[in-house]
């Protein structure tokens, strides 16, 4: 890495942003739960109940108890649908959670879910203040926050795995395996994080890491088999608005799944060479204090996840929350007048792709909302797609430039612990 810091904000001063954003998010929450049906603008829709989508969850436990299928339509539901998790969801149930408990269930899991957001997100300048609230005000986490969806669990539980890895104590070190173990059999994407267990300059340890992290994962895997059976024709397919994926450009072309998946993976492996042999990408990573090296390493997390779920396939909008780990290392390199031009460009343009990225569908939605107040909804929902295929290009250049950064440290990883290294350390 380059022994050069990045330069940051002096340490006077820096808790006003900070205390700024936090005032601002406090005031868009509570605004929302107050009046939820007003944020219908942005296509957030509330239905009159809170956390649905953890209710589905201790639903389909409820149906267990009365001896039902899970996996099928399920009548205890709000909107009758299937269990769509691993049977590791089951174990409320076996402590006594039921449908009575949702309102108390779902606020604990928004409340971790924020308590890790706000202690993560620290921004020094008014810049980043302003950065950081688009993404926590966002609609994909307004709608996670209103549903709570399960993906605040996972997030809460990775949360665990940077401030693990750059613990001094080797056995916490050992930990993050189990809390990314944990996530996948939740959620099964989870094992995608497993990529920033390459971190780390003691090559033993990282190998032995990432060979537990492995064995780890087969394990889940054989216990999920069954369930991965059970969900192949009950997995919802996410459409219109709050959705992405890489193969979502193609849809104007009416190529089939395997086509668009084939095409979609083949550019994100030119994307990832492009970004392994990047030069001007090589300062990224610098990071040469313990502060810098735990937003790098959240980037890098955050990063992981999205891209995993956005080249393997559609995903429901949920999955932007872990954009909020990508913020603090994504604005300290904008706000880098000492680093090189190069990287402080790049990370301008992804920041702005970005937040593209995530205010979009809202964007789209409340442009449309009079529209669809005069004409009926089959008129007004090509009008969306088309919104939505527009901004498609955007949404790639975001997710191709996190790619460029992950192959980046892929190369650098490969560096300190690949058979280059044993054979450096044998001279």
């Amino acid at each position: 890495m380059n022994d050069q810091p990045i330069s940051v904000a002096p340490a006077g001063g820096t808790r006003a942003p900070r205390w700024c954003f936090i005032g601002v998010t406090a005031i868009f929450f509570l605004a929302y739960a107050f009046w939820p049906q007003r944020f219908v603008l942005f296509g957030i829709p509330h239905y009159d109940q809170w956390f649905v989508d953890s209710y589905a969850i201790l639903a389909a436990n409820d149906a267990v108890a009365q001896g039902l299928n899970p996996y099928d339509y399920n009548p205890l539901d709000y909107f009758g649908r299937p269990h769509v998790y691993s049977h590791w969801w089951f174990r409320l149930g076996d402590v006594g959670l039921t449908r009575a408990h949702n309102f108390w269930l779902g606020l604990a899991w928004v409340a971790g879910f924020f308590a890790v957001a706000l202690t993560w997100l620290r921004p020094r300048t008014g810049g980043a203040a302003v950065g950081c609230a688009l993404l926590l005000c966002s609609g994909p986490v307004l709608m996670a926050v209103d549903r709570a969806n399960n993906d605040l669990v996972s997030f809460i539980l990775l949360a665990a795995v940077v401030p693990g890895l750059l613990a001094r104590q080797r056995a916490w070190r050992w930990l993050t395996v189990l809390w990314i173990a944990l996530a996948t059999g939740l959620k099964y994407y989870p094992a995608v994080a497993a990529l920033v267990l390459l971190a780390g300059d003691d090559v033993r340890e990282v190998r032995w890491r990432v060979g537990l992290m492995v064995a780890a994962l087969v394990c889940v895997g054989l216990s999920l088999r069954h369930d991965l059976a059970d969900l192949a024709a009950v997995m919802p397919q996410p459409r219109g608005l709050y959705r992405f994926g890489a193969t979502a450009i193609f849809e104007p072309l009416a190529w089939s799944a395997t086509a668009s998946k084939v095409a979609a993976g083949l550019l994100a492996a030119v994307i990832f060479v492009l970004g392994w042999r990047s030069r001007s990408l090589a300062a990224w990573a610098d990071a040469t204090e313990p502060g810098q090296r735990r937003e790098y390493l959240g980037f890098v997390l955050g990063a992981a996840l999205l891209c995993g779920c956005f080249w393997a396939g559609m995903n429901f909008g949920y999955r932007w929350i872990f954009a909020l780990w990508l913020a603090p290392w994504l604005w300290r390199r904008v706000a880098d007048r000492a680093g090189p031009p190069a990287v402080r460009r790049f990370a301008l343009g992804l920041a702005v792709t970005l937040l593209i990225a995530v205010w979009s569908d809202a964007l789209i939605s409340a442009a449309l909302r009079p529209a669809l107040a005069r004409l009926p909804i089959t008129v007004v929902m090509p009008w969306a797609q088309a919104a939505f295929q527009t901004v498609q290009p955007v949404v790639w250049l975001c997710f191709g430039a996190l790619l460029m950064t992950l192959a980046q440290f892929c190369r650098q990883a490969w560096q300190r612990v690949g058979p280059a290294a044993s054979n450096r350390a044998a001279v």
